[in-house]
């Protein structure tokens, strides 16, 4: 939308420019037409001022032929012929004069419907420009206006959608960490309970490994005094073996005592109770010792049969130990895996967490970004408007400019056609207050003017008889010569012009007028 804005602005700005251009090449062709009547006006002063040159030189010719006509009253011969020439050159003169006047009558009148002409073209080319600058005027307020309400529009909109955005993404923001910092919390209580569960778990394992070790070292001592019962066992065993072979051994004796006694019975020999009482003493001391030997053996069997139930009840328990001790391993082993798993949960999450944190910053980066965009396109749009502002001032001065060549040219238009009716009106009054002749020249000149100027010679009977008017002609030239050297003094650039004006008044000499332009 915007670029949109700047190429119609662009195209309504090129629009404009050409409209001024073509303004400014009218005002230009307007200057150069004003200047060619300036220079035309210029030229019919110039032709003018030479036409009063020739009539002071025709002026002059008329005193040298008066001084020529007193010489030739006293010389009568020769006053005829130059008389003659006189008469011819005075005729001419005065032809050409008039020739001269219906000229300048014809060359006002030409001046005159060129200025009609320049005024008509002036005032439509004022009625265009004005209606131009209002066209313009009107233009520029109504883009500046549009300009403006959708600059209002858009900073509206595009501050709307930042305070939105940013009280959502703050609300979003304050949430995420709020729920962040709860999850953390509630993370960090839980890494904490894990913690003590895993210092506790430890301690307990470490308990159970000293129990362990301690069982095993019990075990291992009941082995020991279980192989040194086993030891004494075997002991018994061989005691009850050698005391086995003794009981065969003495069975044996016995016999063999029996078997002699019965030798000795057929032959001669100890008397027969002698025998009994032998027999029955050594069967009561074998007796009483392998009843001795039997009840050792029995005491024996007894011990080892109460240690060996002892050592087995003592050994599944210890195997009961190790396997609940073996279970409270595995269970720790698998709470700390178990644990790990949650700490490694948790540290994923507190990464993924802290990857979202990341991101909304950057999108609140990205949103400042689009922010400062909107801010420095606000900032081109302004600028481009005060561009136009400024394009619309210069070419308003442009405009005063012009307004103020056209007014300094009306100015000096208007100068110039009051210095052209004062010279008039001096030329006038310098003709009037001319001096007649003497004598002959005098009643020619009087003859020769009352047919071409009745009202001159009106004016000249008339004259002696009101010298009012003369008084108030002098005034007027009194006051047109002040003027004139007011102007000379203040204005350098129209000294050569009005050192002419000076010296048609003051009656210089040519060679008086000419040193003077040359020394301004």
């Amino acid at each position: 939308r915007i670029e949109e804005l700047r190429d119609i602005h662009r195209l309504e700005s090129k629009s404009q420019s050409d409209q001024i251009d073509k303004l400014r090449h009218q005002v230009e062709e307007a200057e150069a037409l004003l200047k060619a009547s300036h220079a035309s006006a210029a030229a019919l002063e110039q032709e003018a001022a030479k036409q009063k040159a020739e009539m002071e030189r025709l002026e002059g010719e008329v005193e040298k032929a008066r001084s020529v006509a007193k010489e030739e009253e006293e010389k009568r011969v020769k006053a005829i012929t130059l008389l003659k020439t006189v008469r011819q050159k005075l005729v001419k003169a005065e032809k050409d004069r008039d020739d001269n006047s219906k000229e300048m009558q014809s060359m006002k009148e030409k001046e005159k419907e060129e200025r009609e002409k320049d005024k008509a073209e002036k005032l439509a080319l004022q009625s265009e420009i004005q209606k131009v600058n209002a066209e313009r005027e009107a233009a520029i307020v109504g883009l500046r206006s549009q300009f403006d309400k959708e600059i209002a529009a858009l900073k509206d909109k595009y501050e709307k959608e930042f305070t939105m955005f940013k009280s959502q993404y703050e609300l979003e923001a304050i949430a995420a960490k709020a729920s962040y910092t709860k999850e953390l919390d509630n993370k960090n209580s839980r890494i904490c309970d894990l913690e003590a569960s895993v210092k506790r778990l430890a301690g307990e394992k470490d308990d159970l490994f000293d129990q362990l070790q301690v069982r095993q070292a019990e075990v291992e001592s009941s082995q020991s005094h279980l192989e040194s019962l086993e030891g004494q066992c075997t002991e018994l065993q061989y005691q009850l073996r050698e005391a086995n072979d003794r009981v065969a051994l003495l069975t044996e004796e016995l016999a063999e005592s029996q078997r002699e006694q019965s030798t000795k019975v057929h032959s001669p020999g100890p008397s027969p109770e002698e025998v009994t009482r032998l027999l029955s003493a050594t069967e009561v001391k074998y007796e009483s010792r392998v009843s001795d030997l039997r009840r050792q053996l029995q005491i024996v069997e007894k011990e080892r049969d109460e240690s060996e139930t002892q050592w087995s009840k003592r050994l599944s328990e210890k195997v009961k130990e190790l396997e609940v001790l073996k279970g409270t391993l595995t269970t720790s082993a698998r709470s700390r895996e178990q644990e790990s798993e949650s700490v490694n949960s948790l540290k994923t999450e507190i990464q993924e967490l802290k990857n979202e944190i990341h991101k909304h910053q950057k999108r609140i980066a990205d949103l400042q970004h689009q922010a400062t965009k909107v801010t420095e396109t606000e900032e081109m749009i302004m600028a481009q408007l005060s561009d136009a502002n400024l394009k619309a001032s210069v070419l308003q001065q442009h405009l005063e400019e012009s307004k103020g060549r056209e007014s300094q040219l009306r100015m000096a238009n208007k100068t110039l056609r009051e210095e052209l009716r004062k010279v008039q009106s001096s030329a006038a009054l310098l003709e009037r207050q001319r001096n007649p002749g003497v004598g002959y020249w005098a009643a020619r000149q009087e003859s020769s003017s009352e047919p071409r100027s009745p009202r001159s010679s009106i004016d000249s009977g008339s004259r002696p008889t009101s010298p009012s008017v003369d008084k108030n002609d002098e005034e007027i030239n009194i006051e047109y010569l002040r003027n004139i050297i007011l102007q000379f003094l203040e204005h350098k650039e129209m000294r050569p012009h009005l050192v002419r004006i000076l010296s048609t008044i003051l009656r210089f000499t040519p060679q008086e007028t000419r040193r003077l332009v040359a020394k301004v």
